[in-house]
C-alpha cells in the first residue's frame, strides 16, 4: 500500500513538472516552460529549469500554450489588453508615418502662403519651399513596413485567442 501511495505522488509530481508551454525562438530553438506574463516588448517566460526570463517578442517566432496540462489563463485580461493595446498603437503610428510626413509638408506650404499673405514674402517662399520639398519626399518614399511592431501585434494577437479573448 505504501508502495502505491509513493508511486501515485510521484507520477502527480512529474506530472505537475510536465506542464509546458513552448517557445519557438527566430533562431529555431525552442523553450520549455510556462507564460507568466507579457507587456508590449517581452513575454516573461518561466523555464523549466526555474527562474524567470524576459524575452523580446522580437525573437520569438511562435507561442504554444499546452491548454491540455494547463487549462488556467496563464496572463489576465488587463495585462493582456495593455500590451496589446501599446503594440496596435505603435504599429498605426509606424503606418501612418508617410502621410503625417505628408501633411507636414502641406502644412508648411500652408504656412508659407500664409506667411507671404501677411507682408513677409521672403520668409514665406522660404517655408512654402521647405514644405514642398517635404511633401515631396512623404510621397517619393516607400510605405513603411512596420515589421516589428506587426511582429509584436501577431504574437500577442494569438495569445489573447488562445486565451479565448479576442474573436
Amino acid at each position: 500500500m505504501r508502495r502505491a501511495c509513493i508511486l501515485l505522488f510521484t507520477l502527480l509530481l512529474t506530472g505537475g513538472v510536465a506542464l509546458a508551454d513552448t517557445l519557438l525562438m527566430t533562431d529555431g530553438t525552442t523553450v520549455q516552460g510556462e507564460l507568466v506574463g507579457l507587456d508590449a516588448f517581452h513575454l516573461y517566460f518561466a523555464p523549466e529549469g526555474g527562474g524567470k526570463k524576459g524575452v523580446p517578442l522580437s525573437q520569438v517566432r511562435s507561442i504554444s500554450l499546452d491548454w491540455e496540462a494547463n487549462p488556467e489563463p496563464r496572463v489576465s485580461h488587463d495585462e493582456w489588453l495593455s500590451a496589446i493595446s501599446k503594440a496596435r498603437l505603435e504599429l498605426a503610428n509606424c503606418r501612418r508615418a508617410k502621410q503625417g510626413t505628408i501633411v507636414g509638408g502641406l502644412l508648411f506650404i500652408a504656412g508659407g502662403y500664409w506667411l507671404g499673405s501677411q507682408g513677409h514674402g521672403p520668409f514665406g517662399d522660404l517655408i512654402m519651399g521647405l514644405g514642398a520639398v517635404v511633401t515631396l519626399l512623404g510621397v517619393a518614399s516607400p510605405q513603411p513596413t512596420c515589421d516589428q511592431p506587426l511582429h509584436r501585434v501577431e504574437i500577442l494577437t494569438k495569445i489573447g485567442l488562445e486565451h479565448g479573448w479576442v474573436y
